[in-house]
């Protein structure tokens, strides 16, 4: 028996074990079968984090200046012209900011007029950093160079000779430059950025491509160029540490190496605030966002220690994209809520595949014991229950830690193995249970085998006390037969004998306890709606005197002994259940009710069915029956009275 369930846990385990590398395997070799969901699962996660105001904070030291609706309504001009960018400019460059971001592409134009006036006036404050567009591939995919010839403008103003080498491979390569400003706006900045972004597949902007690789120099994204300017921070400190880690070495704030968690492409995950904490946070005044027109037309606004981002987010502009938590934003709103998540140091965190890779081993032999340990159902409800514990604990760890762990490549091959392990159990019980029904099918009655299926606790040692009726049935004279017969005629004559007594009494629900020589033993049980007993056992002993006549008149044809039976019954309390040592136990019967059954054939005649006052008390009015007596039974100290079936 150790063999067999050793030989199935194998099995379990192997299986379990298989199943969950399988899938793992398809899993990571195509992530495109789980890459939207696990998009879809972030989503909601920030959305929890929302919720519960877990937000990261928005830095006060960022500014946002809104060509937006209202301005161009108040101006009554859908498209500004140039002298008007020029005056916001200006009075933003007046306030005393530390650096302004330009968030639009100023390329020629047909119309030219009022060009000069935004050139001054950058180059008046030169604190203007400027976007332009890049064409990136993949890592060291392309080693395709920028042309040094036709982008000697933007290279100048990159600095290239400032900037920190990359090597290869570790962050985006680009392969052209797409759109640029003019070169006199790029020589009246201060530096320059590109604006790239980089939305999933599902078109939701949850990463910003902070660095890429040009000619083997690191560029910095438009919005890293800013903070740049607005700490006067050298570039030339920021090392790509790795596919996974950007280093700003001695940064200005906190003065020291501050670490940005990169995704292994070079994308900084944006830790997104939800647009109804940015509308309180301009409602309090803890975060600065202006009209264009309001700028343009009211006094000096002081911008002492602030950088500002001066972009075009009206409706026309169309400059929106997809987020995780609160449908489209602005690219302004999304640069300054980065821009805050350096600042502030609170980032997106992506855990390393080794901890994903410890967390779904661990669960996975948690899986195993919890098999081991319980039965069937309970394996099921502990194990989907830990299931569900690694969900919740998953989007605890992002809530309150930063931390982005993988959900569905652990999820969904445990949830695999789960179903395996629990399918393979059913299966294993349901084998087992018709391997122990066919093996004690020829030791039980089919009534007590429905018993032990319905309730498995009447196995357990020790028996319950309860009410029953006993039946005890002998043939008469079978001591002489014995003695005259030879030994294949009486074995002949007992398989007759308790083949048919025992099918009447299984037929009656009868569990038959024991064969004592030529006396059969049964008893009958009370069902928990009423009391039966009594009359199923008279019903059961008449059957078998009917059978018994059958017999002696088929003996008697084949000139053997006549053949004829005694039956006592006795009803009372007695221990019932498996009783005896752990090394042999015995589904039984233990009480003086049991023996008064026994020793009650002995005052009658062939073919008495003789009872105890008990039975008879039950089955009075069902049945002739008459007074027997009192007689002395072996065993009982006062006299028993009995009576007779009619």
């Amino acid at each position: 028996m150790n063999n067999i369930k050793a030989q199935s846990n194998r099995r379990l385990y192997t299986g379990g074990m298989l199943s969950a590398i399988a899938v793992s395997a398809v899993l990571y070799f195509f992530p495109i079968f789980t890459l939207f969901f696990e998009n879809k699962i972030t989503d909601i996660k920030y959305s929890v984090r929302s919720m519960l105001n877990q937000e990261p904070d928005m830095n006060s030291s960022i500014v946002m200046v809104n060509l937006d609706d209202y301005s161009k309504k108040q101006s009554g001009k859908p498209l500004w012209p140039y002298p008007d960018y020029a005056d916001v400019i200006e009075k933003i460059s007046a306030g005393g900011p530390t650096s302004i971001g330009i968030d639009f592409i100023l390329a020629n134009t047909i119309d030219t007029s009022g060009w000069s006036q935004v050139v001054s006036a950058m180059a008046d404050s030169f604190l203007a950093i400027n976007p332009y567009m890049i064409n990136m591939a993949d890592f060291g995919d392309s080693q395709k160079q920028i042309d040094l010839a036709f982008h000697q403008d933007i290279l100048y103003e990159l600095r290239l000779d400032k900037l920190p080498q990359v090597e290869p491979g570790k962050i985006n390569h680009v392969v052209d430059i797409l759109y640029k400003s003019r070169q006199d706006i790029m020589n009246s900045s201060l530096g320059i950025g590109f604006v790239n972004i980089d939305p999933d597949l599902d078109g939701v902007l949850r990463r910003l491509p902070i660095v890429a690789e040009i000619n083997g120099m690191l560029a910095p994204h438009f919005i890293l160029r800013l903070l740049c300017a607005h700490l006067d921070y050298d570039p030339g400190k920021i090392e790509v540490k790795s596919k996974r880690k950007l280093i700003l070495h001695e940064f200005p704030v906190g003065k020291k190496d501050v670490e940005i968690p990169l995704d292994g492409r070079g994308n900084m995950l944006i830790n997104y605030i939800s647009y109804d904490k940015v509308n309180r946070l301009v409602e309090t005044g803890e975060l600065a966002s202006l009209p264009a027109w309001d700028i343009k037309n009211t006094g000096i606004i002081d911008f002492s220690d602030k950088t500002v981002i001066f972009g075009d987010n009206s409706a026309a502009k169309k400059d929106f994209i997809s987020t995780p938590i609160d449908g489209i934003l602005s690219n302004q709103l999304i640069y300054a809520m980065a821009m805050s998540n350096i600042l502030e140091e609170e980032f997106v965190y992506i855990s390393r595949p080794q901890l994903t890779l410890a967390f779904f081993i661990i669960l996975l032999i948690l899986f195993f014991l919890i098999a081991n340990r319980v039965d069937t159902f309970r394996f099921g409800l502990i194990a989907g229950g830990v299931l569900m514990l690694y969900l919740l604990g998953n989007f605890m760890v992002f809530i309150y830690l930063g931390t982005l762990i993988p959900v569905l490549i652990v999820f969904i091959p445990l949830f695999v193995t789960l179903a395996y392990m629990f399918i393979f159990m059913v299966y294993q019980s349901q084998v087992t249970m018709g391997v122990l029904e066919g093996s004690l099918s020829s030791l039980v009655s089919p009534h007590l085998m429905a018993q032990m299926i319905k309730n498995p606790d009447i196995l357990k040692p020790g028996g319950e006390r309860k009410r029953i009726s006993v039946v005890f049935s002998d043939i008469v004279g079978f001591t002489e037969f014995t003695d005259k017969a030879d030994p294949a005629e009486v074995q002949a004559v007992l398989e007759d004998y308790f083949g048919e007594m025992v099918d009447i009494i299984i037929s009656n629900d009868g569990i038959v306890d024991k064969y004592m020589g030529d006396g059969i033993m049964a008893f009958f049980e009370n069902p928990p709606e009423g009391v039966t007993s009594a009359q199923m056992s008279v019903k059961t002993a008449m059957v078998m005197k009917k059978k018994a006549d059958i017999l002696d008149k088929k003996y008697k044809d084949q000139k053997r002994f006549p053949f004829a039976i005694c039956v006592g019954i006795a009803t009372g309390y007695a221990k019932v259940g498996n009783i005896g040592p752990p090394e042999k136990v015995d589904y039984t019967i233990i009480g003086s009710v049991a023996n008064l059954a026994s020793r009650l054939d002995g005052p009658g005649d062939p073919g008495d069915i003789l009872m105890d006052e008990d039975t008879y008390h039950f089955v009075k009015d069902d049945y002739e029956i008459e007074d027997f007596g009192t007689h002395v039974i072996k065993g009982f100290e006062k006299k028993i009275q009995v009576y007779r079936l009619k």
